[in-house]
Formats: C-alpha cells, structure tokens, sequence
C-alpha cells in the first residue's frame, strides 16, 4: 500500500516549489503566497523558485536541489507546486526516493507535475495529490473557493473525501460506457503519462482507474497519445477511466478538406469499445476549477451516474 502523509493543520509550514517552468511574474507569486498566509499557513518559498533558464525555473540541478531541502526540512509540512510547464521529467533519474521514502510530505500539483506523481508512487511509494497550484490557481479568484477550498479540506481531513463533483444539483460527468468499479487512482497529463512508456518509470494502470486530463493539444494528436497507450495495453488494464478537462483542444482539418474529428468523436471511437466504465468531462485539469485526486487511493468511478467518489482518507 503506498504511504500516506501527514494531514495539514492550521499555522503549519507550506513549501513552494517551482520543479518545471518558472512563473510569469514575482507578483503573481506573492498574490498566492498571500492567499495562502491569510487562510492561516506559514510559507516558505524555495531558494530557486525565481530563477531563470530557457524552459525552466533555473537549471535541472536547482530545482532538484529545492525538492530534496523541502522533503528533508522537518519544518515543512507540505509541498505545493508554483505552477507546471515543463521540466520535471529531465529530474527523474536524479531524485533521491529513497529520503523521499523516508520523508513523506503532501506533494500537490498538476499539468507537467504528473511526471514527479508518477515517479514518486512508484519509486518511494508516496501517495501525491494532482490539484491546484500557487500561481495557476491560488492568485486568481475565479474558482478559488471550490479548488482550494477542496484541496484544504482533502489534506487536512483524515477521512474519505467523498465526490470530487461541486456539489447536489451541479452537472455530472458524461457516460461513454455503463458501469461501477472502485480501485486505486493513477493518472494525469495524458501527454506526461505517454511518455513514461517504456522507461523506469513506467506505470501499471492493472486493477486501477486511470485519469486523464489536457491542455492545448490537437485533435489528431490526442487520438496518436490514445492510441499509444492502447497499443501498449494501458487503457484495456485498467479497472475504469475518468476524463477532465481536455482545454482549447483544436480541431485541425484534415489533408484536402475532408471531414476531422472532434474530441468527443475521438474517444468515443478510442474508447468506446473498451469493457470497463468510462466516462468523461470532470472537473479537473488546466481550468480555474479543478478538483484534487489523491493518486494511489481509492476511489469509485460511477460511470453510469457520472460521478467519482473518493472512498479513503489520503492522509493520516
């Protein structure tokens, strides 16, 4: 069973962190720190969350070096990313699992961040939470309080969650295929995920709902991932699959002016055929509200219903 941190109370410490992309502004960075500090947390900011280089939020070594000080300082409790963008797969053969293992803190992020949830549930056996960030979610007060306020009440709540959904009454998710199933969460960004295939990191989706969400992709190059994965076996594994947020997705006309594909069309074709339940349109992903999903906890997808509930505590 992967391990569970410790739950987050009030006044503790809250380390931020920027492992891929560097954020657009210090400002935007101090208006998530405020929001933070004012709902009653500590903060510290990694030494190198502000530099700068190409892609990055600094070189590969500082920001691997900003991870490890915030997993081995006894006085952070949590772990939330700045932002994503891209970098943190070029950090994987460098990340000390072992202290990791030893050190278990709440790990929080999504979009490029994926490739650290992977790589920390398989190797040190870390339950981490795809969610909302400082300056991609935190800094803008659209969907704050349904984002943060069901992150906060995940990690500091050692009990089940209950349904990532707003609430009674609100717009369920879609069905593409009938069916119950609850098991253990794995997932994230569908273009990270692809390109564990085949490395040290690769992941089993047996006996697990996998979730998917994306941002910015085209059409052609959605159903390519898709099909990636079903030819190796990943989307036919799995227990159960749950789609979020597929944003600004284009749909690229095809060679002549033939008719294209839409997304809907996509997975339908993708994934229609699979024999497990399926549904999609979630709240989670790149949009201002985003719902937490702890990986490695389980968790019943209500493909029929449109719903997908959190069935433990994923924290102690």
């Amino acid at each position: 069973m992967p391990q569970k941190p410790e739950r987050l109370e009030p006044g503790m410490t809250i380390g931020l962190v920027a492992p891929a992309s560097a954020p657009a502004t210090h400002e935007v960075i101090e208006k998530g720190m405020q929001v933070l500090k004012e709902i009653g947390y500590c903060v510290k900011l990694a030494k190198n969350a502000c530099a700068r280089k190409g892609f990055f939020a600094g070189s590969d070594r500082e920001r691997l070096a900003d991870l490890h000080a915030m997993f081995r300082d006894p006085k952070i409790h949590a772990i939330i990313c700045l932002r994503g963008g891209y970098g943190t797969p070029r950090l994987l053969k460098s990340l000390d699992y072992q202290m990791i293992r030893k050190n278990p803190k709440i790990f929080v992020g999504f979009s490029d961040i994926t490739g650290l949830h992977i790589a920390l549930l398989k190797k040190a056996g870390l339950v981490t939470f795809h969610g909302p960030m400082v300056t991609s979610n935190f800094a803008h007060e659209k969907g704050r309080d349904y984002s943060m306020g069901g992150l906060f009440r995940m990690l500091s709540e050692p009990k089940p969650f209950g349904s990532i959904l707003p609430g009674s009454g609100t717009e369920r998710g879609k069905t593409l295929r009938k069916g119950c199933v609850t098991a253990p969460l794995i997932g994230g960004n569908l273009s990270l995920l692809q390109t564990f295939l085949g490395t040290p990191w690769d992941f089993s989706t047996k006996n697990k709902i996998l979730f998917i969400e994306d941002v910015g992709e085209v059409n052609y190059r959605v159903d390519r991932m898709l099909t990636h994965l079903l030819n190796a076996g990943k989307l036919q594994d799995a227990a159960g699959i749950v789609l979020g947020q597929f944003s600004d997705i284009e749909i690229k006309p095809s060679a002549g002016g033939w008719p294209t594909q839409t997304f809907e069309e996509i997975i339908h074709e993708r994934l229609g055929n699979l024999k497990i339940p399926v549904a999609y349109s979630f709240p989670f992903g790149h949009e201002s509200f985003t719902a937490t999903l702890p990986l490695g906890i389980r968790a019943t997808l209500d493909a029929t219903r449109g719903d997908l509930v959190i069935e433990e505590s994923a924290v102690r």
